[in-house]
C-alpha cells in the first residue's frame, strides 16, 4: 500500500541500550542547590530595592502632578498592581518598570501582551476589593487607564494609556 517496509523490531545503533526506547522521565537532581547565582550575589536584593525605589518616585511624580495614590503593591490571585492612583473620575493603573541601562532592552518592552493582561484581571480584583471596602471611591470612578512608567537609570518616562 506504499508504506514500504516496516522492520519487527525497534531501530538501535550499536551498543545502544535499551533505556533510549522508553518514554524519559525527567527527575530533579538531588545535587542542585537551591539558592541561584543571582541571589547568593546581591543581585536580586539590588534589583528588588531599585524596582522599590522607582515605585515609590513614580508615585511622587504622579502626586506632584495632581494623581491621588489610592494603594501600592495591590495584589491578588490574578496578579500585582504596582501604583494604583485616582485623578478626577479617571482609575490610573500604573505599571513601573526599572532597569539600570538599556543594555538588554528597553524597560516598556518587558510589558509584554501576557503581563497586560495579567494587570488588567488584577485591576478587577481591584475594583471588586474596592466596591466591597470604599463604595464613596467606587463610585466615582467613571473610566480606567493604564499607564506605563518606565527609569532607565535615574530618567523617568510615563506612557499614558499605554494600554
Amino acid at each position: 500500500m506504499g508504506v514500504g517496509h516496516v522492520p519487527q523490531e525497534p531501530i538501535r545503533t550499536e551498543g545502544a541500550s535499551a533505556q533510549f526506547q522508553r518514554r524519559q522521565r525527567g527527575r530533579t537532581s538531588t545535587k542542585r542547590s537551591v539558592e541561584t547565582p543571582a541571589a547568593s550575589s546581591g543581585i536580586a536584593a539590588r534589583r528588588n530595592a531599585r524596582g522599590r525605589w522607582a515605585e515609590e518616585y513614580v508615585a511622587r511624580w504622579y502626586e506632584q502632578h495632581g494623581y491621588t495614590v489610592v494603594a501600592r503593591n495591590f495584589r491578588s490571585k490574578r496578579g500585582e498592581l504596582d501604583v494604583v492612583l485616582i485623578h478626577g473620575t479617571v482609575l490610573v493603573v500604573c505599571e513601573v518598570k526599572a532597569r539600570a541601562s538599556n543594555a538588554f532592552g528597553f524597560a516598556a518592552e518587558a510589558v509584554t501582551p501576557a503581563k497586560q493582561v495579567k494587570v488588567r484581571r488584577a485591576t478587577f480584583d481591584f475594583v471588586e476589593h474596592l466596591r466591597a471596602h470604599d463604595a464613596a471611591l467606587h463610585a466615582r470612578i467613571r473610566s480606567t487607564r493604564f499607564d506605563v512608567a518606565t527609569i532607565t537609570g535615574v530618567q523617568l518616562e510615563v506612557l499614558p494609556n499605554a494600554f
